[in-house]
């Protein structure tokens, strides 16, 4: 399946955004400098503030709250968003540290994702959240921008950040779909919520691949009619089908999946990904003789007969190999059970395939 060929700006320019947000404000009649006032929450001097969201993505409704990031001069902060309801309309406010925010949206441009070494669960949900928070700056129109910092949030719109977009969805789907294979024999139901989720991961890197980069998944079909990508929202409407049986359902998503992706080999010449399982977190670990028992906050467990898994804790793969394969049977309860975290990777020199 090609990628769409009609092409949306990735980046609309400030004045696009500025009529977005001046129609969402004068709807429900507050001004600008009002949403300005919102900018300092007195925990830190800010040096960026930016209007983001699917306001200004142009995805926005009568429903839709409006976003502000700003980024402050400070170390002492909580990820906790400040609600406004002062002007009738919700506003979310995220502050963020700038220089922390800075030194991860570096990382996105120069590291070399997906590794062994790097890929596991806090890893993965920190770079989620990091390409999250550049994405959203990057598509909003700052209110407050004072040097070096206009610079750098210019930087953000290039055509790095939405390969970087791309690149996480796709991983994102072929993990999305490994997850489904493993689960059809034992929760049907959940392998084919996984096999959903995996096509519309997949479709999102498609919608990016096209220019439509915004980083919320709930707004793909949005994004597809943005680029009139009428394949793309045939294969979604048919993915969000009422459920039929899961053991049709789930090999019809993972083959759409393939089609939109190209297969988990990814480009020509380069190594094929890797599952990669991984304790989960609150996980312990017992060697009693001849098996291991494994248990999750102390609240249920599982016996393995296997005395050698390495201990929790410790950040060692439980298990790798190719995506499509099977799981070892003595393995699989602990992964249908949720006890150990799934990732793909490509394998790292010093790694075995």
């Amino acid at each position: 399946m090609e990628t769409t060929t009609t092409r949306a700006e990735a980046f609309p320019d400030h004045g696009i955004l500025a009529r977005r947000l001046d129609a969402f404000l004068a709807e429900r009649g507050i001004t600008l400098d009002a949403v300005r006032r919102e900018v300092d929450q007195g925990v830190g001097r800010p040096v960026l503030a930016v209007a983001a969201g699917s306001v200004l993505a142009g995805f926005g409704n009568h429903r839709s709250d409006l976003d502000l990031l700003v980024l402050v001069e400070s170390d002492r902060l909580t990820r906790f968003p400040i609600q406004s309801h002062e002007h009738g309309t919700l506003m979310d406010v995220n502050i963020r540290t700038a220089s922390a925010v800075r030194d991860t949206t570096a990382a996105l441009r120069t590291d070399d994702w997906p590794r062994f070494a790097t890929v596991d669960e806090p890893g993965w949900n920190h770079r989620r959240r990091a390409i999250n928070t550049a994405n959203r700056l990057a598509l909003g129109l700052p209110l407050l921008a004072g040097p070096p910092w206009d610079a750098w949030h210019e930087s953000l719109r290039r055509p790095w950040l939405t390969r970087v977009v791309e690149q996480w969805w796709t991983v994102e789907a072929h993990r999305l779909a490994q997850a489904a294979r493993w689960l059809l024999g034992a929760r049907p139901p959940a392998a084919a919520a996984r096999a959903r989720e995996a096509v519309v991961a997949a479709l999102n890197a498609r919608a990016a691949a096209g220019g439509e980069s915004y980083f919320a998944a709930k707004w793909v079909g949005e994004k597809l009619k943005a680029l009139d990508d009428t394949e793309g929202l045939a294969v979604l409407r048919d993915a969000l089908a009422p459920p039929l049986d899961p053991r049709e359902r789930v090999p019809h998503c993972l083959a759409l999946v393939d089609r939109l992706t190209g297969g988990p080999g990814g480009s020509p010449g380069s190594a094929p990904l890797h599952a990669v399982l991984r304790w989960s977190t609150g996980v312990a670990t017992t060697v009693l003789e001849d098996r291991t028992v494994v248990d999750r906050w102390q609240l249920r467990a599982l016996e393995v007969h296997r005395p050698d898994l390495p201990p929790a804790g410790g950040g060692a793969i439980v298990w790798s190999g190719p995506l499509g394969s099977a799981l070892p049977d003595d393995l699989a309860p602990l992964f249908v059970g949720d006890m150990v975290w799934l990732g793909v990777a490509r394998p790292d020199p010093e790694v075995p395939a």
